[in-house]
């Protein structure tokens, strides 16, 4: 009997001991946020219905974020140029749950790629901040591809540094804090890189990341820069039908597979500082991605086609598909992603029947160009909406999980 009661008492301080050193190595859960879906297309700001029959379409497919462009006319500092197309189109989204986000910028070409003084810009972002207020709008993307000449001029001096990373540092600096004094409850969101750098005189994306970094050690400031990261991570042009399981060779440029390489620039751009990184906090907005089908069957587009990656629509649908169910929908850092466009540009090259360049050129929407009445749904349309209702759940493999590989010295 005293062997018997010793022996389960050995056995019990073995027990509690063992649970115990399980509660100090476990780690905490984490809960993992939501996933949302939607498009980055401006057209329902500029439809004369105010958006309304965009979204209703945008329903259909399950989706219930639209990203719109919202551009600074440094001649008019003061001024939202837009603000008439946002006083009629904003209310109907709110009214359809729509949950708008904006992206600011400079616009472009040149000049207003090279205006880039934080004072005015950013005043007229809390400006915009407040304005949009009232119809729920508080999400904002500072910027639009600054790693590229197209949006941000100067990129490089004549030695090949880069000189974009320091202003922009600057401006988001200055931006986070105008917009957080409109609105305390604003999100702010940095960047919307680019995944590669586009011509030879733009920076690639996580160096220029990096860059913006070093500046932000530098100047000692105590506060965030951002609360989101926003990329584009476009399947690779380089690749022969530019599947989405193709990323980019360079290691300082990013695609659908690779968003460790951003995880991994944030870590060591801003790890120990004011900036949380993905690791306390940051999460991902992938507010552009998507693939351009081939419209040759349909008498509604204009010009040559421009891109030499088109696909079907059966493999646009698999490969979005792919993106949800792989990748994506299995990142607990990704949190938003805007495919790029619902509806389908009308003019293959940018040019319109005069000439004229109207800019654009993409067909890489769910549906086909027209609006009302012309506009069909593709087959991702109907196929991967499903996936975009599931969320989360659309995760066809374990949630991805990611640690910095190593800490680098600044």
């Amino acid at each position: 009997m005293k062997k018997s009661v010793v022996l389960i008492a050995v056995c019990c301080a073995a027990l509690v001991a063992v649970t115990a050193g399980s509660a100090q190595t476990r780690k905490p859960r984490v809960a993992v946020p939501p996933i949302s879906w939607g498009v980055a297309d401006d057209m329902p700001k500029y439809a004369a219905d105010g958006g309304e029959w965009f979204y209703q379409q945008l329903k259909r497919a399950n989706l219930t974020e639209n990203r719109w462009t919202l551009a600074f006319n440094p001649a008019s500092p003061t001024t939202i140029a837009e603000l008439p197309f946002l006083v009629r189109a904003a209310p109907l989204a709110q009214q359809a749950g729509v949950h708008v986000v904006l992206a600011l910028y400079s616009g472009t070409p040149a000049p207003d790629a090279k205006d880039h003084d934080p004072a005015a810009f950013c005043n007229w972002a809390g400006l915009v901040a407040t304005t949009v207020k009232q119809w729920g709008i508080s999400d904002f993307i500072v910027g639009n591809e600054p790693n590229t000449l197209l949006y941000w001029a100067p990129q490089k001096d004549a030695s090949g540094k880069d000189v974009a990373a320091a202003p922009y540092e600057a401006l988001l600096a200055a931006c986070y804090d105008s917009i957080k004094a409109a609105n305390p409850a604003a999100t702010v969101i940095g960047m919307g890189l680019s995944p590669r750098a586009s011509t030879p005189k733009s920076n690639d994306p996580l160096k220029f990341l990096r860059d913006v970094g070093a500046v932000y050690r530098a100047s000692g400031r105590t506060k965030p820069l951002m609360d989101q990261l926003a990329l584009h991570p476009y399947p690779n042009p380089y690749v022969k039908g530019s599947p989405p399981n193709k990323g980019y060779g360079p290691p300082n440029q990013f695609g659908i597979p690779q968003l460790n390489r951003v995880k991994q620039a944030v870590w060591d751009a801003f790890h120990g500082t004011a900036q949380p990184t993905t690791q306390n906090g940051l999460t991902f907005r992938l507010d552009e991605v998507g693939w351009q089908t081939n419209t040759n069957q349909y008498p509604q587009y204009f010009g040559a086609e421009n891109w030499k990656q088109v696909i079907s629509e059966q493999t646009q649908a698999d490969y979005i598909k792919t993106m949800v169910t792989k990748y994506f929908a299995c990142d607990p850092t990704v949190t938003s992603v805007e495919l790029f466009l619902l509806v389908d540009e009308k003019y293959r090259n940018g040019h319109d029947e005069t000439g004229a360049n109207v800019g654009g050129g993409w067909q890489s929407g769910l549906m086909t160009a027209g609006g009302a009445g012309i506009s069909a749904p593709k087959v991702a349309f109907t196929q991967d909406a499903p996936l975009f209702a599931q969320g989360r759940a659309a995760c066809s493999a374990k949630l991805l999980s990611w640690s910095p590989a190593k800490v680098k010295r600044h």
